[in-house]
């Protein structure tokens, strides 16, 4: 109970909720062909998520691999490109305004 959201205080039930949150949006932006601008509330969420935890690398390595594979397995459409661009260009951005990944 000691190293989970409801026992302890540190950064990381921060970073839960955040990482929680990006990949939520994530999956969301990807719902219909309409909904990839919901990619820039991604990046928004990612920069909340660097800010909170330095495991960030992580985050981002997983929207990667998931945009990967469903070019891999043939889901690829504007929609993925467009969410992933966005989320890529704002969440970098976001990150870099962070001053400990930003140096």
């Amino acid at each position: 109970l000691m190293r989970s959201i409801g026992g302890g205080y540190d950064n990381e039930s921060i970073a839960i909720t955040a990482m929680s949150l990006t990949f939520y949006l994530w999956v969301r932006s990807l719902r219909t062909e309409h909904s990839w601008p919901v990619g820039i509330l991604t990046a928004l969420a990612y920069t909340y998520m660097v800010a909170a935890w330095g495991g960030y690398i992580f985050v981002l390595n997983m929207i990667g691999v998931h945009a990967l594979l469903l070019v891999l397995v043939g889901r690829y459409s504007t929609s993925l490109h467009r969410a992933y661009s966005l989320f890529y260009f704002f969440g970098t951005y976001g990150a870099m305004c962070v001053p400990v990944v930003g140096r």
